[in-house]
């Protein structure tokens, strides 16, 4: 059972930018809230006053005592948290969510990323490293500019890049190189944009192969009670993305349903 959410204010430890768009900022939390890959945090700064109103949902990085996410700039709040310096205070609730289940025993884990999709499936790597399991992982963005922590994700496993200008790795898409990689000994875990998990959710549905998604929807409380994060479920009916999810069997969700917009990785802006 995931731990019990925790609130605290916690100080900006350190912020380190990969260019504008990127940011890792990592809190001083003092003690271990007990996250486990796959979960997710509220975020807000303490001090911002009324505007941005809504904390922003965002996949964790790391765990312990020192926390950490991994932001792009897409709006009001994630800029905030761009331009945060070492100290500010930020309020900070969670672990929120389904973390990512145990692997398969006697399955190969395939780690399929987009974008900053990347966070929640490196800091799964890392466990699975230091369990003794170096997973395959796949790596997609539009260009270069749009793979924050390749090269983190590829000292500890074994990293194939796409990106879909051709300024790094293979030209073309993360569905691209999945294909050749399934087989029966293997399993999936993907984050990213929706079109993208759809394609890579269709992949392995026709190939049999099991795979878990992390998604993401805009919410305001990150833990059942605005009701505001609906996923259309397979067969009818919705599934909540902050208590059924983050992470979640692909087959679950009805990806090609009209009320299920599409939306980039990496939680809210």
């Amino acid at each position: 059972m995931a731990p019990h959410r925790s609130q605290v204010v916690a100080p900006l430890l350190r912020r380190e930018s990969m260019g504008d768009a990127y940011h890792v900022l990592t809190f001083d939390v003092g003690r271990d809230l007990g996250a486990a890959p796959g979960q997710f945090l509220m975020v807000r700064g303490a001090e911002w006053g009324d505007a941005p109103l809504l904390p922003r949902p965002m996949s964790y990085l790391s765990g312990g005592p020192t926390p950490s996410i991994l932001v792009k700039v897409v709006g009001e709040g994630t800029t905030r948290m761009a331009r945060a310096e070492p100290g500010e205070p930020f309020s900070l609730v969670g672990p929120l969510g389904v973390p990512w289940r145990a692997p398969s025993p006697g399955r190969r884990p395939v780690l399929v990323a987009g974008g900053v999709g990347v966070a929640p499936l490196l800091f799964l790597a890392r466990g699975l490293v230091a369990a003794g399991t170096r997973p395959v992982a796949i790596y997609g963005g539009r260009t270069k500019k749009d793979l924050p922590l390749d090269d983190d994700l590829a000292l500890i496993s074994d990293l194939h890049v796409t990106t879909e200008d051709g300024s790094r790795g293979q030209r073309g898409r993360v569905t691209d190189v999945l294909e050749a990689l399934l087989a029966e000994d293997v399993e999936v875990f993907t984050c990213g944009p929706d079109r993208m998990m759809a394609a890579v959710a269709d992949i392995c549905a026709r190939r049999d192969v099991p795979c878990e998604v992390s998604v993401e929807t805009p919410m305001a409380c990150g833990y059942g009670v605005c009701l505001g994060c609906p996923l259309p479920a397979a067969g009818g009916g919705y599934i909540y993305a902050c208590t059924e999810g983050p992470c979640i069997d692909a087959r679950r969700i009805d990806w090609n349903r009209p009320d299920h917009p599409p939306r980039a990785a990496g939680r809210a802006s």
